[in-house]
């Protein structure tokens, strides 16, 4: 994430911009001038002076000397960025913390190692091939390849996450790093830094639900840091495109969807996206705060995280106007601020590329407004925005605009071009009068017109400068990214998940109270002449529903944020086991809580390690249970229509209701897979005081061994995209 900071000047004082220290806002660069520009508040107006005699001062790329600044008005003083977002008289300055103008470093190679720094991903050391170093590969009698080497000193990873510490780049070839351009020729290095959006490049896309298509021919591309809006009628295609780069929809083989140079199904690129539907998945019951620093848990690595995810909350909560707020639960926000906490908590791993689905949508006018300026400010600090929308406060802000009907591609360039092409300068018209048959006119122009060749696919042509060389093989350009190393999961996820079981009160009440009552009941029915096969077997039933009930709506319910976490690296594994943790502890609780009402009644009094390792025994199997049939469902009432279909087998094959023995043959079978009949062996020998056989305990946890490895190769599958 480039670094920025927001300023907000006293409309009662000049504002001064300059390099000298007794300016309001001070930039330490040589190419603006000592008191080079002032701000002043006139008339109900903000006015923007230029003061120097010799450096630039420009507003949204015109130079002038005075002008009155609108909302969103890019200013450059000299080679600094601001944008202005005004509301009423007040003024607030985004302040980019970097050169607009990109450095070339062009760093002469020869056989001894050198250090250099590439951008964003830090320090190395390179070297030309030591054969050909000193000469060109034309020139040389060697039939080797010139080639430059260069070792990082920490391990990059390519688009398929493979770990190394060692690239080669042929000369007259590239490698592209998330912030670098890094090329080879005429044995130079030359290193140059790229923004923080990812281009985007989409060629013959059709996208597929089954044998379904739901869209053809898709062609457009994106420049990094515009703002592109697809719009269309409901029905028309605009959420299948973004749910095919989520990974949900899927193309065929001729399609082509490529980010930042690289395909959008690798798996260190989909990292690097940020995605929210159109109601973004957040937790209820935690802050604002939390829910931003869960962000950047999921996207930032360790080392950044501890150093800087702090830093970044307060700035966008800042940029967002949520500091107010960060303390609140998110149940109690807005529609338009719960879209900004979501906003805010994708952008703490600075992802190249934002897509929303309709952020617009449920929200009113001002909300609207709001949200657009900030979506015009991220592009403004370099993120690549793709959103589909219904509401054309949109256009004014998009640098391009797709207009898709039927699934086909109905238009596509600047909104002004799209307003030409219409024929009309109404957003409302534009929309109304598409026809199928201007979708197929579109597309036959673009066909038969001169194919353009995109920025993106020439990332390694364009560095590919010709030599005199007619046997130089071409090595393959490649992608690397930084490794991120994401801290640890398992417990934080223990953690947030208490909070959220405990901020609920409802749910805590029910955790105490429940088992209370259950058992308050059963010691009212039992009595020291009651079976201890019935009481085992009332133990154990009311287990399993302590355990299922707890557990079969902890991943459906947030199977979404899941999802996202599991794109960007997060371990299912860990997660999983997070999720086991809790109710497998509560429901050992609970049942703990049943027995204490139910032992006064009966006689038997058994130690009560041996008593708590047979309600881990039960615990374990019932809770990797509710997690699998969790991780299967759609929704939390599909999940909860599976609870009595799960607890009935539990009863009726346990061997409590009628003997094994006397069971028909396919009941005798299905019994040897359900853990309560093992349980139920474990406990009754417990109370009578007899030797248990261990395999009892073994079986059972079987059980809950392989539900949960089917569980966590579910949940791996989340992440891959179709």
């Amino acid at each position: 994430m480039f670094p920025f900071r927001l300023v907000n000047p006293d409309p009662s004082k000049p504002f001064t911009i300059g390099r000298k220290s007794d300016n309001v806002l001070q930039f330490d660069n040589l190419m603006v001038s000592r008191y080079h520009a002032v701000l002043n508040f006139t008339d109900g107006k903000w006015i923007l002076q230029n003061l120097s005699q010799n450096s630039i001062t420009m507003l949204n790329g015109k130079e002038v000397k005075t002008a009155a600044l609108s909302d969103g008005d890019v200013i450059h003083i000299g080679p600094r960025q601001l944008r202005a977002t005004l509301r009423g008289a007040d003024l607030t300055l985004l302040v980019m913390e970097r050169e607009t103008s990109s450095d070339m470093q062009t760093i002469p190679l020869t056989s001894e190692w050198r250090e250099i720094e590439i951008p964003g991903i830090g320090k190395a050391k390179c070297r030309g091939n030591a054969n050909n170093a000193g000469g060109n590969a034309s020139n040389s009698g060697n039939a080797r390849e010139n080639l430059a080497e260069i070792k990082f000193a920490k391990p990059v990873v390519d688009e398929n996450g493979k770990r190394t510490r060692t690239i080669t780049i042929a000369s007259g070839n590239a490698s592209r790093f998330e912030s670098a351009l890094v090329g080879f020729r005429n044995n130079n290095l030359l290193i140059e830094a790229l923004a923080t959006g990812f281009d985007v490049l989409a060629q013959n896309v059709n996208v597929f639900a089954g044998k379904k298509q739901l869209l053809k021919g898709i062609d457009f591309e994106l420049p990094a840091g515009e703002i592109l809006a697809i719009i269309g009628r409901s029905g028309q295609g605009k959420s299948s495109l973004l749910k095919l780069i989520q990974g949900i929809n899927q193309c065929d083989k001729q399609s082509v969807v490529r980010i930042g140079g690289a395909d959008y199904r690798k798996s260190e690129i989909r990292r690097r996206i940020a995605i929210l539907p159109q109601d973004p998945p957040l937790r209820p019951e935690l802050t604002v705060e939390e829910t931003i620093l869960d962000g950047a848990r999921s996207s930032m690595d360790i080392k950044d995280f501890k150093q800087d995810a702090l830093g970044r909350l307060e700035k966008f909560c800042e940029l967002f106007g949520l500091s107010a707020r960060k303390h609140n639960l998110v149940k109690t926000l807005s529609g338009g601020e719960m879209r900004r906490v979501a906003l805010a908590r994708e952008l703490m791993g600075s992802p190249g590329l934002v897509i929303l689905d309709e952020p617009l949508s449920g929200l009113d006018p001002y909300n609207s407004r709001i949200l657009c300026t900030h979506l015009k400010q991220l592009a403004f600090l370099g993120h690549t925005i793709i959103l589909t929308t219904h509401s054309y406060e949109a256009l004014h802000i998009a640098n391009k605009v797709l207009v898709l009907h039927q699934g086909e591609e109905a238009f596509y360039g600047s909104v002004q071009a799209a307003y030409e092409h219409f024929n009309t300068s109404d957003p409302q018209n534009l929309l109304a009068s598409i026809s199928a048959s201007d979708a197929t006119q579109w597309r036959a122009s673009r066909i038969s017109g001169t194919s353009k060749i995109s920025e993106i696919s020439r990332v390694s042509e364009s560095s590919r400068v010709p030599e005199n060389s007619s046997s130089a093989k071409r090595s393959e350009s490649k992608y690397y990214f930084g490794r991120t190393k994401l801290p640890r999961n398992f417990a934080y996820t223990v953690r947030i998940t208490m909070k959220q079981w405990f901020r609920d009160k409802g749910r805590i009440a029910a955790l105490f109270v429940q088992p209370a009552i259950i058992g308050f009941l059963l010691s009212q029915i039992f009595s020291d002449q009651s079976s201890l096969w019935t009481v085992a077997f009332a133990i154990i039933l009311c287990a399993n529903w302590f355990a299922l009930s707890l557990s079969i709506r902890e991943i459906v319910q947030e199977k979404d944020i899941l999802r996202d976490k599991f794109r960007r690296g997060v371990s299912a594994l860990s997660t999983l086991t997070a999720k086991c943790t809790l109710p497998v502890i509560f429901t050992m609780m609970q049942t703990a809580i049943v027995y204490a009402f139910i032992s006064t009644r009966i006689t038997p009094h058994p130690p009560i390690a041996l008593i708590a390792s047979v309600f881990a025994c039960i615990a374990m199997p019932a809770t990797t249970v509710g997690l699998f049939t969790s991780t299967l469902s759609k929704n939390t009432s599909q999940a909860n229509a599976f609870l009595p279909l799960l607890i009935i087998p539990q009863v009726a094959l346990a061997g409590a209701l009628v003997p094994l023995d006397q069971m028909q043959p396919i009941g005798r079978a299905l019994s040897s897979v359900i853990w309560s009949r093992y349980n139920q062996a474990s406990l009754l020998n417990i109370l009578l005081e007899r030797k248990d056989d261990v395999f009892n305990s073994i079986f059972a946890i079987t059980i809950a061994l392989a539900f949960y490895i089917v569980t966590a190769f579910l949940l791996h599958k989340l992440k891959k995209p179709r």
